[in-house]
């Protein structure tokens, strides 16, 4: 095992480069090979120039935790130590430094080894030897802990700009006097380094360029007339001032920070559910809600780490905890504790954690123990989700959350990071690295309230189960009264018939199909893809919806239906099945048989509501591509069920049926075929079967009799636990808690004891059924059928056992009891909540600069901090690093709230300046580009690509068919072209996401700090042919073309061209783009008015919104599709 070294040789052992203050700002010599040539009489610096290299190209493998030949190149004294082969570095002497000569790479030492890495660039040679020649000078102190981002910011003093300054930044359309402090700074360094910066923009590009980052929506063409026509000075801060209280801000800023915090909705495997959990989208809305309210960033940050602990009350605040959840990972917990580690460093504090996980950090003065001292914060911690009101079931709903599970739960180092290697006998406790603040916080055990540890006593908890105990009932007491009056009727047909002279007549078959051909005058067709081929009847459309045909006639009241039929595909349920008294789409009973679920159900449709009562279901395996027999005979409100000759359920429906009803055969999320269908009427042909529905009839009734008395004492179980609750969680405890507490599980023992009788009627009602299948001449021929009775047989042996058990265990007295949910432990550990102050802190040195820096990047589009998770030694230095902690200092002050903050950032001149020159600036930009080529130094704005998301909203709401709706559930993102919601509703994993966002580059759930932009023939494909560009190429050009009819003009065409591009790109059309398109427009009117001279394309997917039919009108919805497609739409300039 590696050693651990204590803080006093950690800070020797990681000692790398200085990178603070004013050295921050010079640019690296290796970053800028003209100025190595043009370096004159300029030293060469270590910190600057030589440091990055020896970094970036040596230390990976000359490290603390790896010295090949035992030489460290990581920190300036060890270089100048040297390793197994004396000293690397002859100070005045390049020639005879072995470092310089195996970078050369002339002798038998060749460094990189040549099969490993690219060998040193001659720019980065020509620095190491100047340096050496220049005396190898190395700074005296290079301690980890004086590293620019590891000291507290501290507010400069805003520069103090010359007149002449001023008036160069200062744009004609400037609101007042004042100089944006931003523009302080940016004019500081443009004096420095001689440059000129670009004057603002024009207006509709600022509006456009304003509205896309603030709200991720282009403005509307009103929207741009009405900034027009303010001339006030106050203009452009009230546009800024409306878009920061949009709602609208929240979604577009929530996206950004969901990057940042890996916002990802659950992922797994069919139904398993992998990494992150469902309902996270609460944490999504809890984001745009915050941003929204400008909820300080602070605050933010501790209700996402522990908002369990400072708020436990508080539900809606409980969802920030998203945060941790999403790192929950189903097969490694050490993969998810890690995950949870490694992301908090890197989102909050820009500083990667991960890094020590199997040795001490390379460049960071942080340690392995130090890295699962950190860990131990999240240690105890686990998930849960919540019952929230309305929803019982909480795989339907429910709030999903953190909690401390294991208070105990031990942090063990991983020796070389390997988890079945723990170094068992030193448990490490919670604390932060003492490089970056305090190594002992504060830690305070948190007492919780009783609703946060147990969740039932929430009032609306009682009240609905309550509430539903009350209607399973009264259900359950109706259901006992038609089961009594089924008795009846089957003893008054069995009289009826014992008491005729003549002899009952056999009933002809209702309907008969071996469908081998169409027969509309039987059948209807509805919803699916009904084809007759190869003499059967296939659906071969795997709609998660009901795709089915219907009877022209209404069948008998009592009759027998036998269907076979073969499963052959679908995806999730895969059901093949048979509805009866179907009067409408609303109400019906229907009886199905599901590949996917491996169970036969009976249920019924009530006013539209689906109902699944659970003893109506028998779990059988339902293979695909195999044939199979449905067999359901129903009398009266009975119905009995057959599957492949197996008797399977027999259940009493609890309603009262129609007179008549349709009988439909079905689909549900398969595709099938339908092999040969027959209905006898009044199924019921002789005294024997007379009689065996009387005993059916029976045995049904005394089992909805045996369910009263459970549902009997379920509701009184629920009002003894009920009253347990409210007398032991009292404050303090009632007197007579324990009395209610035996009452209560007295109560819920007897509840027991009727359940177990329930499964006893219903096993040995089964097997009555099984019995009465067997061949009346004991042939031995039929052996399922007499599996399916031994199978009943035991079933009945084990339910008597069950009954039988549950009786002794009624007769005992305890206080224990079945709460309403489950109980949680009633005190956290204060870990978390700890930790999120500290990082939530004025004295933690990175938190406020890292958040600038993301809020910087996606204003002006490149970063302050290039290595946006990293600042710590390996990462770059900031280029501005006084504007950097200015403005991080100024977050601070104002509370941690950021509308501020993006006020300050758009009303600034470094943001409103033109991305490119005009004709007249050229000259004066040439300049700047030999001097900055980068723009490090904001002599122009940076345009940029549109991001995946808002290329799709904004192509929505140019068409004025954005459904603003807000918050809700995650949407399924193969709906993503069709449904018009915002795209930051729509689920989004790494095996989920919607194809077109990926297309053009939509975030990594796994990571994404910083997004990517690439350009590709994909993304011109995506544009131009998918359904939602052309459908909303049509929708715009219809509402240009009527509000042409309403102005019209000598020039429609021209009239409908600048409409057109003041509509889609927010601005008017040039001269030579006036008259291209105009020309366009003329060119496909001709065409289309000649409709035999097109190109017929065969396939592809129809879309929702059908061309026009008249040539000019389809002429102009080519026109818009053309400028949807046009690089102004997507990119922001």
């Amino acid at each position: 095992m590696r050693p651990i070294f204590p803080l006093s040789a950690l800070c020797l052992v990681f000692a790398l480069a200085v990178l603070c203050g004013a050295d921050s700002e010079a640019q690296s010599l290796a970053e800028n090979p003209e100025v190595v040539t043009n370096l004159g009489t300029v030293p060469v610096d270590y910190v600057r120039d030589v440091s990055p290299i020896l970094r970036s190209r040596c230390a990976t493998c000359h490290n603390a935790a790896e010295a090949g030949g035992e030489l460290r190149l990581d920190t300036a004294a060890e270089v100048m130590k040297g390793g197994q082969n004396g000293v690397a570095i002859l100070p005045g002497n390049s020639g005879e430094s072995r470092l310089l000569q195996a970078v050369l790479q002339t002798g038998e030492l060749k460094m990189p080894p040549p099969d490993e890495a690219k060998p040193l660039e001659e720019a980065q040679i020509a620095i190491l030897r100047r340096w050496i020649d220049e005396g190898a000078v190395v700074p005296a102190h290079e301690l980890p802990m004086i590293h620019w981002a590891f000291q507290k910011p501290v507010r400069p003093v805003v520069p103090l700009v010359s007149a002449a300054d001023i008036s160069a930044e200062k744009s004609s359309s400037a609101q007042t006097s004042e100089i944006n402090p931003i523009d302080s700074f940016i004019a500081q360094r443009h004096f420095q380094q001689q440059l000129k910066p670009l004057p603002v923009a024009s207006t509709d590009v600022q509006l456009r360029r304003v509205y896309l980052d603030l709200i991720g929506l282009p403005p509307t063409p009103a929207q741009l007339q009405a900034f027009l026509n303010d001339r006030s000075p106050t203009a452009w801060g009230k546009v800024v001032d409306e878009l920061l209280a949009s709602p609208h801000y929240g979604e577009r800023w929530g996206r950004h920070w969901m990057d940042v915090w890996r916002y990802s909705d659950w992922d797994g495997y069919g139904a398993e559910v992998r990494e992150s959990k469902p309902h996270i989208w609460r944490w999504r809305d809890w984001i745009i809600e915050s941003l929204n309210d400008d909820k300080p960033y602070d605050r933010m940050i501790i209700e996402m780490l522990a908002a369990d602990e400072i708020a436990p009350h508080d539900a809606q605040a409980i969802r920030a905890t998203g945060f941790l959840v999403r790192n929950w990972y189903l097969f490694n917990r050490n993969t998810w504790i890690d995950n949870t580690v490694e992301h908090t460093g890197k989102a909050f504090m820009g500083i990667t954690l991960n890094c020590a996980r199997c040795h001490d950090h390379m460049y960071d003065p942080i340690s392995q123990a130090e890295y699962y001292q950190f860990r131990a914060f999240f240690e105890p911690h686990d998930i849960r989700t919540d019952r929230l009101p309305g929803q019982s079931d909480v795989s339907k709903d429910g709030l999903v959350r953190v909690f401390d599970a294991n208070a105990g739960a031990a942090t063990l180092l991983f020796i070389r990071g390997d988890e079945k290697n723990p170094l068992k006998d030193k448990p490490l406790l919670a604390q932060v690295p003492a490089a970056l603040g305090s190594s002992q916080l504060a830690i305070q055990q948190v007492e919780l309230p009783p609703t946060a540890y147990y969740p039932g006593l929430q009032s609306f908890v009682a009240a609905e189960t309550l509430r539903s105990a009350e209607v399973e009932s009264e259900n359950s007491a109706a259901a006992l009264l038609i089961s009594q009056q089924a008795v009846a009727t089957a003893q008054a047909q069995l009289l009826a018939f014992q008491q005729a002279t003549a002899t009952t007549p056999v009933s002809a078959p209702f309907l008969t199909d071996d469908f081998s051909a169409a027969r509309p005058n039987i059948w209807g067709v509805g919803m699916g893809n009904w084809q007759y081929q190869d003499g059967r009847l296939s659906q071969l459309d795997s709609a998660d919806t009901m795709c089915s045909m219907k009877t022209q006639e209404p069948h008998p009241s009592n009759f027998m239906a036998r269907l076979k039929f073969r499963p052959t595909g679908g995806d999730v349920y895969k059901s093949v099945g048979i509805s009866f008294d179907a009067s409408d789409d609303q109400n019906f009973s229907f009886v199905y048989a599901s590949a996917g679920s491996s169970k036969v159900q009976v249920a019924q449709r009530i006013n539209g509501v689906d109902q699944y009562p659970p003893d109506a279901a028998k779990d059988i395996l339902v293979d695909l591509n195999r044939d199979h027999e449905l067999l359901v005979t129903v009398r009266g409100t009975q119905v009995e069920v057959t599957f492949n000759s197996e008797a399977v359920l027999t259940y009493v429906l609890p309603n009262r049926r129609p007179a008549q009803g349709q009988f439909h055969i079905w689909t549900y999320d398969a595709t099938a075929e339908f092999l040969s269908l027959e209905i006898m009427s009044d199924a019921i042909l002789s005294e024997a079967d007379l009689l065996a529905a009387v005993q059916g009839a029976e045995s049904t009734a005394k089992v909805s009799g045996n369910k009263m008395t459970v549902a009997s004492a379920a509701l009184d179980f629920t009002k003894m636990r009920i009253a347990a609750d409210q007398a032991n969680y009292a404050m303090p405890p009632a007197a007579n808690s324990k009395e209610l507490s035996l009452a209560a599980g007295k109560a819920e023992r007897t509840l027991a004891v009727h359940q177990e009788e329930l499964k006893l009627l219903t096993a040995e009602q089964i097997l009555m059924i099984a019995k009465a299948a067997l061949p009346v001449d004991g042939s031995l021929l039929d052996e399922p059928k007499r599996k399916a009775v031994a199978d009943a047989e035991a079933a009945v042996t084990a339910a008597r056992t069950a009954f039988e058990t549950a009786q002794k265990a009624a007769t005992e007295l305890v206080e224990t009891y079945t709460k309403l949910t489950a109980v949680y432990p009633t005190t956290s550990t204060g870990r978390r909540s700890a930790l999120a102050q500290w990082i939530a802190s004025r004295n933690n040195p990175l938190t406020a600069r890292v958040a600038i820096n993301h809020i910087w990047l996606r204003h002006f589009h490149q970063p302050l901090v290039s290595t946006v998770f990293d600042f710590g030694m390996n990462g770059k230095p900031s280029i501005h690093p006084e504007l950097l902690d200015w403005l991080a200092t100024e977050l601070m002050d104002n509370g941690w709230k950021m509308k501020p903050l993006h006020r300050l950032m758009v009303t600034s001149n470094a943001y409103r300046r033109a991305s490119s020159p005009s004709a007249e600036a050229r000259a004066m930009a040439s300049g700047n580009t030999v001097l900055d080529p980068g723009n490090l130094q904001l002599w122009r704005q940076n345009s940029y690509r549109m991001e995946a998301e808002v290329v799709r909203d904004a192509t929505l709401h140019v068409a004025g068919m954005l459904d603003k709706t807000m918050f809700g559930p995650d949407l399924d993102p193969d709906a993503g072209l069709t449904l018009g919601r915002r795209s930051v509703y729509f689920r989004t994993s790494k095996e989920k996401k919607m194809t077109f966002l990926s297309t053009f580059d939509s975030p990594n759930p796994v990571e994404c700090y910083q997004r990517a932009e690439s350009i590709s023939p994909q993304q011109s494909l995506a544009m131009s042919n998918n359904p939602l560009t052309l459908a909303q190429s049509r929708t715009v050009a219809a509402k240009l073309s009527a509000q042409i009819a309403l102005e019209p003009s000598e020039n429609t065409v021209t009239q409908f061209v600048t409409l057109a591009f003041r509509h889609v790109l927010t601005r008017d059309p040039s001269v030579a783009e006036l008259t291209e398109c105009t020309g366009f427009i003329q060119q496909q009117s001709a065409r289309f008015a000649v409709p035999g001279s097109l190109t017929v394309f065969a396939g592809g997917t129809e879309n929702s919104v059908k061309p026009s039919g008249e040539a000019s009108q389809r002429a102009r919805e080519n026109l818009i599709h053309v400028l949807f497609n046009h690089n102004d739409f997507v990119t922001v300039r």
